[in-house]
């Protein structure tokens, strides 16, 4: 749940405007792209949607991170060249599509099946806190670490693609598949690790 927040997604959705706008995109195009990310971001959920329960969580994850840690790492060198435009903006939206795809939707699909039945809604509860607190940590960090003159928008990105490629890392080397599983067939599998 943290990784999702650390990744940088509310970074983006929160000053999105700002982002385009630093990259040297004027107003009424920023305002316009931002609209694009918002529209990106339901689509491919309904992408999500369509594919969780048939290519499985592992796998959209993987794919999904892969795509985000390039994405960010596209973005940080833009703005560490200071390219800005249509360049910029299609490497935010690859995140944004990727994100909403994977790591945006199913850890919450996941921590709802992976938790034992005796502690599912206890634990729910801390998985949803533990997302709170990363997304207010990243929305109030974005800001300063955007305007910091040692810092700025590109190492700030390349931050956020460090954080999805140990999330990658995680999902290749600790998360379960759970696609066609019952609760009861997870919960077992826990038991005999």
């Amino acid at each position: 749940m943290a990784f999702s927040q650390f990744s940088g997604i509310n970074a983006i959705m929160y000053y999105s405007t700002k982002i385009f706008t630093t990259a040297g995109i004027g107003v009424q195009d920023a305002f316009g792209s931002s609209v694009v990310v918002g529209l990106v971001n339901v689509v491919f959920t309904f992408v999500a949607i369509g594919l969780v329960d048939k290519a499985g969580r592992r796998p959209l994850l993987i794919v999904g991170l892969g795509v985000q840690v390039l994405a960010l790492t596209t973005v940080g060198i833009l703005f560490f060249v200071e390219a800005g435009g249509m360049l910029l903006l299609a490497a935010i939206l690859a995140f944004i599509a990727a994100f909403a795809m994977a790591l945006g939707p199913i850890p919450w699909i996941f921590c709802s099946e992976v938790f034992p039945t005796k502690i599912r809604g206890r634990a729910m509860s801390v998985a949803t806190f533990t997302i709170w607190v990363s997304c207010y940590v990243v929305a109030q960090t974005f800001p300063m670490l955007n305007d910091h003159p040692d810092i700025g928008p590109a190492k700030t990105f390349l931050v956020y693609a460090a954080f999805s490629l140990a999330a990658l890392g995680f999902v290749i080397l600790k998360l379960p598949e759970t696609k066609g599983r019952t609760l009861e067939a997870i919960e077992a599998s826990w038991k005999r690790r």
